[in-house]
């Protein structure tokens, strides 16, 4: 099977992005710069999968780098083709045609009449065309003359990145260029032969022209066979038969002896049944060339630092991953990019088409077959899901595939790929270490009355409501729709009960008053007469209210509060909230696995520091075992590819 192009867009379309692979296979400086690209990238991507990606990326790059150089917006927007050349090569023809009838003269030679070479030359361009059909020429010029000459003429004079552009856009616009070359050819030809034809007649109307014949070496019945093999399609087109030619013999110094008015209606005859086949070429020409200008196959070129991968997906089993989309799927700091074509078939050398033989009368050889630096079979490469973490087992999957030296550049484009991935993991395992704290650190108030299970219930639902929120906007379309999972559990806790401010103030006034009345009375002799003791009464019941409201206050325990229990309840609460995360990600795993992946003395150590420092501690564990998690799902995941594609060879 045949490999097909990297893609097809309209002609408007195809400019750009030809446009866009000329800065990028090119040195143009400060035009178009590897942050430019990934820029483009980014937008692109951000349209969604209902735009062609390649389209809405040159699209981009086309309008910053039309901001910086007007001449290539004037590029874009200038028009490279226009119906009225095709009138004009016509008109052309057909002016031809009415003079190259005049060469003949008034008296006409029948073996010597201008008009059989012109008939004879385009016979032989049919001959040409059907060989070039069937059999694939030795030797293709990439541009003929016909196609330099057109390019000259309508690329800019200067030596401008225009023109460079433009020159770019003719190298792969090849096939729709020989296809209009080949239109204004044919419509050229075409108007000559009608040319022939009306300038037979036209002098015919106002000459007496004469017919006759001489020769060396033919006698009447050689030039009989002839006329009667050459006129024969004409004679059966017109039913007239064709004269004898004997009485036309004439002598080197004689002039024809007879009208020409059956001859020229049988040569008029002849010239459009040789003029038939270019009309049907002429239409061909036409409905290329439009087909062309709506759907051109375009094979974008690469720098040297760019992979060119090539996938085998016949049953589309990567659509909905990143890799399930042609064109360029990333690009890194350095300039590197991977180019990614998807194919039904592996690429197998084959002849030509006929299309592409008959490009060939033009100068224009067939569309190249890029070179691959690695082909792989989408059964090879893990399950397809929108998620970035089947992504990322994909990456890691064309890893082994790529040669030595071309690991290079794929471990920058994987970098490049990974880096915003695990910033974005930072920013959600901060959110997590947050959640959790405020969870296991931060006391629940009761209200009086309240069951304390039920509202400990209601408060941690609550939290994984908000992070299940935040993890969503932080994901944006990755993010799953789920429900937030809710525990159902009993929790274990603990009630805190404010202290009674006026029993400690009494206790703490009898127990002092009593110790300052003694201490007086012994000093004084028994002379105080009480008077110690109630003033040691009123100063520990001061001193013992300030202590209680003070204790009270550092302890938090003005009111009635919850506080989960850490060695029992936060095991369990660092799984729901791991849970929350997994479901954002469309992963699921057995509860006793993320519960195999804690190691609870060393999250109980981090949530027993002060409470500022607490979602510092646990970041960290975080991002420890969410890594642990995600190579477990990757883990279940290949083997369960692995036995489906057992199952189903």
């Amino acid at each position: 099977m045949k490999l097909e192009p990297d893609f097809v867009a309209s002609e408007a379309a195809a400019r750009r992005v030809a446009l866009l692979d000329w800065a990028e296979s090119h040195d143009v400086g400060a035009l178009w710069s590897a942050d430019d690209a990934r820029w483009a990238t980014q937008q692109a991507r951000a349209e969604g999968a209902a735009v062609d990606f390649r389209l809405a990326r040159a699209r981009h790059a086309a309008q910053r780098m039309g901001e910086r150089d007007d001449r290539l917006t004037e590029l874009l927007a200038r028009p490279l083709w226009s119906g009225s050349w095709a009138l004009a090569a016509m008109v052309g023809g057909l002016v031809l045609g009415l003079g190259l009838d005049r060469l003949g003269g008034q008296q006409l030679n029948l073996l010597a009449l201008p008009l059989w070479g012109v008939l004879a030359l385009q016979l032989l361009a049919y001959g040409l065309l059907f060989v070039l059909a069937f059999r694939r020429p030795a030797l293709l010029v990439k541009k003929g003359p016909l196609l330099r000459l057109w390019q000259r003429l309508l690329t800019p004079r200067t030596r401008s990145r225009a023109r460079q552009a433009l020159a770019h856009w003719w190298q792969l616009s090849l096939p729709l260029q020989a296809a209009r070359c080949a239109l204004l050819w044919h419509l050229a030809l075409l108007g000559l032969n009608l040319g022939l034809i009306g300038g037979l007649y036209l002098r015919a109307l106002g000459l007496e022209i004469l017919i006759g014949w001489e020769s060396t070496y033919l006698d009447a019945t050689q030039v009989q066979r002839l006329a009667d093999l050459l006129l024969a399609p004409a004679a059966w087109l017109t039913g007239l038969a064709v004269p004898d030619v004997a009485p036309l013999r004439h002598a080197a110094l004689q002039g024809p002896q007879a009208l020409a008015a059956d001859w020229l209606h049988l040569m008029a005859a002849t010239v459009a049944l040789v003029a038939l086949p270019r009309l049907l070429l002429v239409l061909h020409a036409a409905w290329r060339s439009w087909r062309l200008a709506h759907a051109l196959p375009l094979n974008v070129g690469s720098g040297p630092a760019d992979l060119r991968l090539l996938l085998i997906d016949p049953q589309r089993r990567l659509a909905g991953g990143l890799l399930g989309q042609d064109g360029e799927r990333l690009s890194s700091p350095e300039g590197d990019r991977l180019l990614l074509t998807l194919t039904d078939a592996a690429p197998e050398t084959l002849p030509a088409t006929w299309g592409g033989r008959a490009l060939a009368l033009l100068g224009a050889s067939p569309a190249r077959i890029p070179a691959f630096d690695a082909c792989a079979a989408a059964e090879s490469l893990p399950a397809a899901t929108p998620a970035w973490p089947a992504q990322r087992r994909q990456l890691r999957a064309l890893g082994p595939l790529w040669p030595p030296a071309r690991q290079g550049a794929w471990q920058r484009l994987l970098e490049a790929w990974e880096a915003p991935v695990r910033e974005r993991e930072g920013q959600a395992q901060r959110l997590m270490a947050q959640a959790l704290a405020t969870l296991c650190v931060q006391p629940l108030h009761l209200p009086d009355g309240a069951e304390p299970q039920t509202q400990l219930r209601k408060a941690v639902d609550q939290q994984l409501q908000v992070l299940a929120e935040k993890l969503r906007e932080l994901y944006g379309q990755d993010a799953a729709t789920d429900a937030v999972p809710s525990a159902g559990e009993a929790w274990p806790h603990q009630v805190l009960r404010p202290r009674s401010v006026a029993r400690n103030s009494v206790l703490s006034g009898v127990a002092g008053g009593a110790a300052t009345g003694l201490a007086a009375d012994v000093a004084a002799g028994g002379l105080t007469l009480g008077a110690g003791a109630l003033i040691g009464a009123v100063v520990g019941g001061v001193a013992g209210s300030g202590l209680t409201e003070w204790l009270t206050r550092r302890q938090g325990r003005r009111t009635t509060s919850l506080q989960v229990d850490l060695v029992e309840a936060a095991p369990l609460l660092i799984g729901e909230v791991l849970n929350v995360w997994l479901a954002q990600l469309g992963l699921r795993l057995p509860a006793a696995q993320v519960e195999a992946a804690l190691d609870a003395p060393a999250w109980i150590d981090a949530l027993k520091h002060a409470p500022a420092e607490v979602p510092a501690r646990l970041q960290p564990l975080f991002a420890q075992v969410c890594e642990h998690l995600l190579e477990a799902a990757d883990r279940r995941d290949l083997s369960a590819d692995n036995r489906t594609h057992g199952a189903h060879p």
